[in-house]
């Protein structure tokens, strides 16, 4: 019926759309008109298509919550990872042997944008809430735990990326991690200086800027720097390598904080980005 009632609605659009083409030498009042009727019949198709879309997800919602509590009163419990508009996790394999061991089994589940939360996953829901009942609503998130250090401890030799790492600076002498931003390019500047004909930003202008990655490995070494410099004024871009060079010579002599995850020091990916004025 869902299909029938949305081909039916999507039939009606291209049949208006290319009538209205068709018959570009109506007076301006016609045309009025014309689209008038043709945005009633539309909403109408809609509506009809919503209440019938609405009515199915009711239906289905009922009937998956029903089996989920058949399950369960058979002694079975699923835990479902989500994907889609959520936060996605590196240690689900983990997270599987953990779950199994207490005779938990492991699904996998979507979040749509197009169907109200209410109405979509009504058996993961279900499970979800019946796991928490019988473990406590703290268990999950101990076994996520667990299963995150074990991904680490397996995975010791890895590059992280900078967001998969703890919120500790990288950059010494920072006291926190919102200071490890300002800190670096507060110090750059410090021993950097600006060509005697570098033109710089006005006021209306974008800002210039140099960004930098780099490879900090668990011993404090670094390596793999790349760099991308990008000048609005474009007059100063014979001085790139000046400043190329400058960014690579202090990357290489600051005494970085090697990263961790977990709490177990790891090699990583560290971005800077620093404005020119």
């Amino acid at each position: 019926m869902i299909l029938n009632t949305g081909i039916k609605v999507l039939s009606s659009l291209i049949i208006l759309t290319c009538f209205s083409l068709k018959n570009k030498g109506f007076e301006s009042r016609s045309e009025s008109l014309f689209q008038k009727q043709s945005d009633t019949t539309i909403s109408k198709e809609l509506e009809e298509y919503i209440k019938e879309e609405r009515k199915y997800l009711d239906s289905q919602c009922i009937a998956e919550t029903a089996r989920a509590h058949a399950d369960i009163k058979k002694g079975k419990l699923v835990y479902f990872h989500y994907f889609g508009m959520v936060e996605s996790y590196r240690s689900n394999a983990e997270m599987d042997v953990l779950l199994k061991q207490k005779n938990i089994d492991v699904g996998s589940a979507l979040y749509y944008c197009t169907v109200p939360l209410e109405l979509q996953n009504c058996y993961e829901d279900v499970m979800s809430k019946e796991i928490d009942r019988k473990f406590g609503p703290k268990f999950i998130d101990s076994l996520r735990h667990i299963a995150d250090v074990q991904y680490v401890k397996k995975n010791i030799d890895k590059v992280y990326d900078f967001e998969e790492c703890d919120t500790i600076s990288r950059y010494p002498g920072s006291k926190s991690y919102g200071d490890f931003f300002k800190d670096y390019e507060k110090d750059f500047w410090k021993n950097v200086h600006y060509p005697d004909e570098f033109e710089y930003r006005q006021d209306k202008d974008f800002y210039s800027s140099i960004s930098a990655k780099f490879t900090l490995h668990k011993n404090g070494t670094v390596s793999d720097i790349d760099i991308d410099l990008t000048f609005q004024n474009k007059k100063n871009y014979k001085y790139s390598s000046y400043f190329i060079n400058e960014i690579k010579k202090f990357i290489k002599k600051t005494k970085w904080v090697p990263a961790k995850t977990m709490g177990i020091t790891v090699n990583s990916r560290v971005p800077l980005t620093l404005f020119f004025k």
